[in-house]
């Protein structure tokens, strides 16, 4: 266990892409936080002689949503996406292969919130956010795309947000993986509502490809889908208009992830607690572009009975393990109708387990091992990745980031005043650092 950093905020690990292990070293990147904002670091493990590089400030986040995540291109270069919150979104890459301590001048490439970054096996680049345009009703996922010696392509529109909630609070998480011959597999969130308060009155995951580097999309089975695609264009997984069970309430449903094997065969995980409390499944996709949907929550239930799974972040390794890390939760009065609430969330907590379901059958069967049982802090897990030249070794897990501490917004409540600055607001109380770890090397 590695402590990368004491200075972590209540969001410091959060996205994928946080992790690149290449050759002897491996570079993780966070989000630090002090009284005089919120800061992108990140530092390297020189596995040939034990030691940490001091971190390198990649830039400063504009609030804890603007965080910063890794891809590694063919030729061994980093290239880091430094987030916004419905903001300028910049990329840049490391001056030197597999070396985090110098890095060329942030660019601009678009306007977004959680990005999720990779490198094709051709060098390409693919950065999909949630875009914002100048109207507060245009929103949706945006994909960038940035060819090798070329420039950052104008966003394409993958799906957008329906006219009917153009007004009100809309999220669009998605997790993105590209397969050996370049194909791109995306499982999408829409977490839609009526108004600020109604949060996900309409929500719904879905699942598409692209087999032409992102300029078209398609179904399963081939079925073109349209630019600007609803729901009801792609495969969905699951879909509800459910009364919401509180004010700000957690989804419904939510993906777990999405990756692709050396085949090219995509494996993606979903939660839909409306069909029961910590319902998990794994999608397949068949050779005749049928999907196949397997529950797999009972792997872990048998396990721990009186615990739900709340999260999981997926990985595969070179061998073609497929490695889901799960988080459980006691399952208890905390619970609201058999969904997750806000209080589990936010609130610091000691009482969960963290485990492994693996997988070395292409999802077949799995087995549990534990990762971190009950008694310490593990919030926000960040999954080690293949996010392009890197991958994992078959002779050990994915490595794991995550924080301990405190998981409540500076200042308390559900979110800062934004009459202040962000430095006002660390001064107005509820600030405390977190220590930021990495575990599994």
């Amino acid at each position: 266990m590695h402590i990368i950093s004491e200075q972590g905020s209540e969001r410091a690990t959060s996205d994928s892409g946080k992790i690149i292990s290449f050759q002897d070293r491996t570079h993780v990147s966070w989000q630090d936080v002090s009284r005089e904002g919120y800061f992108n670091r990140v530092r390297t493990l020189d596995h040939t002689t034990g030691q940490w590089s001091e971190p390198v400030t990649l830039n400063t986040g504009v609030d804890n949503h603007a965080r910063s995540v890794l891809a590694m291109d063919p030729d061994g270069f980093l290239h880091a996406i430094l987030g916004g919150h419905a903001t300028n979104v910049q990329w840049c890459r490391s001056v030197r292969p597999n070396d985090s301590s110098e890095w060329t001048t942030p660019r601009p490439v678009g306007v977004g919130t959680y990005p999720v970054f990779l490198s094709g096996p051709d060098g390409t680049l693919y950065l999909a956010m949630r875009g914002q345009g100048a109207e507060r009703s245009d929103r949706g996922v945006d994909l960038f795309r940035l060819d090798p010696g070329g420039e950052w392509s104008a966003p394409y529109r993958i799906v957008q947000l329906a006219d009917e909630y153009g007004e009100a609070y809309a999220a669009f998480h998605l997790q993105m993986d590209v397969a050996p011959n370049g194909e791109l597999h995306a499982i999408i969130d829409f977490f839609e509502g009526e108004n600020e308060v109604s949060r996900g009155v309409h929500q719904a995951t879905c699942y598409t490809f692209s087999d032409d580097r992102g300029f078209t999309w398609k179904r399963a089975d081939g079925t073109p889908v349209p630019p600007r695609a609803r729901p009801e264009d792609l495969d969905i997984l699951s879909r509800n208009t459910n009364p919401r069970q509180e004010k700000l309430p957690q989804p419904d449903i939510r993906n777990g992830g999405l990756v692709v094997d050396s085949s090219g065969s995509p494996f993606a995980f979903y939660f839909d607690h409306s069909v029961a409390s910590g319902h998990c499944v794994m999608v397949s996709r068949g050779e005749n572009g049928s999907l196949h949907k397997t529950p797999v929550n009972h792997y872990w239930e048998s396990h721990y009975p009186h615990m739900r799974a709340v999260d999981c972040k997926t990985s595969i390794r070179e061998d073609d393990m497929i490695c889901a890390l799960v988080t459980l939760t006691p399952f208890n009065h905390e619970w609201i109708d058999g969904k997750p609430s806000r209080a589990m969330r936010m609130r610091e907590r000691d009482d969960e387990c963290v485990i492994w379901l693996l997988s070395g059958d292409g999802g077949n069967t799995f087995e549990v091992t534990p990762f971190l049982e009950a008694g310490g802090s593990c919030n926000v897990p960040s999954v080690e990745q293949p996010r392009g030249a890197n991958s994992i070794p078959s002779n050990r897990f994915p490595a794991v980031a995550y924080f301990d501490g405190s998981r409540e917004y500076p200042g308390g409540g559900d979110y800062y005043d934004e009459s202040r600055t962000v430095a006002e607001t660390l001064a107005a109380g509820g600030f405390r650092a977190n220590n930021v770890i990495l575990k599994g090397l």
